[in-house]
């Protein structure tokens, strides 16, 4: 993510941010992308940890 698309994005949301700090976002922008591409993905219904727990009371 380039620094003009990390100032629109924080413009979009309405967001104030440091010019300093908005730099670092951009700087650090891709260990985020490279995360999302790790997790996304199709998940089966069984992969939900939820079902692991019993309820309250039981």
């Amino acid at each position: 993510m380039t620094l003009a698309e990390v100032e629109a994005a924080l413009a979009r949301a309405g967001l104030e941010v440091p010019p300093r700090e908005r730099q670092e976002i951009a700087a650090a922008a891709h260990f985020i992308e490279e995360m999302t591409e790790r997790v996304r993905g199709k998940r089966a219904m069984g992969a939900e940890p939820a079902h692991i727990f019993p309820p309250p009371g039981a």
